[in-house]
């Protein structure tokens, strides 16, 4: 639709614009709710800085994994200059790389600090679809991650993509994907007094997205990125973290390692004594 928008007479990418707005609106809200939480607003705010740290590093990573192709034909023009490098680690990232890369992040800050950030983590996560919300709307502007052709009534028709086929009739599973996260992000706020176990928030989370991203792949037009078997690597990735988010919704805060990473030891063993008390 419109990769680049012009401000002031100087032109911007949609998709970074729509990211840092995301990130924007996300961590606000993370900021404004995170009290309801038990956490701090001042140590929310370091681990932002250390989720978006290896978050974008872990994004990175995994587009260059599923593209390792790209190095290798692209390599000459990708290494040319300083310029072109620079251009080449600030475009293509993969959301799951982002996500994993996110988790280490919070896994960081708590082994750094020494100290419990489980709630900390826990009102992190309605802002991660809060913000991919956004993130899928600067791909639709930006024309990537495009879906299926299509002769629907939804098909929408790119004139000036930089990454998707323009003049075609194209599913836009990126608004689809937008549009489910936001109902992901509702579902979260609705269910927060209803999840009683530290994480189960995030386990809940991680169980609508795996699914929802399994089934968006079919209707992604560009699944030759690292498919293998006729499976996305995303579908992999997704099919890896379904029990994974299982163990999350069912596992007894004594029995979930991570919380125990994060520092949450005694809150679990406090937690499993009340639970045998009123049992």
């Amino acid at each position: 639709m419109y990769p680049y928008i012009e401000i002031f007479g100087k032109s911007y990418a949609t998709y970074g614009l729509m990211a840092m707005l995301g990130c924007f609106v996300a961590f606000a809200f993370i900021l404004y709710i995170c009290p309801r939480y038990g956490a701090l607003r001042l140590n929310e705010l370091y681990l932002i800085a250390f989720v978006v740290i290896f978050a974008v590093v872990g994004a990175k990573l995994l587009y260059v994994v599923g593209n390792i192709s790209e190095l290798f034909t692209r390599s000459a023009q990708i290494f040319a200059s300083p310029e072109a490098f620079m251009d080449y680690l600030g475009a293509g990232f993969v959301f799951y790389g982002g996500l994993i890369g996110g988790c280490i992040g919070v896994i960081a800050y708590a082994r750094f600090f020494k100290e419990n950030t489980v709630h900390m983590a826990e009102a992190f996560v309605p802002g991660v679809p809060l913000f991919h919300c956004f993130g899928r709307i600067g791909c639709f502007m930006a024309g990537c991650c495009y879906g299926i052709p299509t002769e629907g009534p939804l098909g929408i028709t790119f004139t000036h993509s930089i990454v998707a086929p323009n003049g075609v009739s194209l599913l836009p599973i990126q608004l689809i994907e937008a549009g489910a996260n936001v109902i992901t992000f509702i579902i979260l706020l609705v269910f927060k007094k209803k999840l009683k176990r530290p994480l189960q928030n995030f386990g809940l989370y991680l169980l609508i997205y795996s699914i929802e991203r399994f089934i968006f792949e079919f209707f992604r037009g560009d699944l030759a990125r690292g498919a293998f078997l006729n499976v996305s690597t995303s579908q992999w990735i997704s099919l890896i973290l379904l029990p994974v988010a299982i163990y999350f919704l069912a596992a007894r805060p004594e029995k979930n390692v991570f919380i125990w990473i994060l520092g949450g030891r005694g809150e679990a063993r406090a937690r499993a004594a009340k639970d045998t008390t009123m049992s």
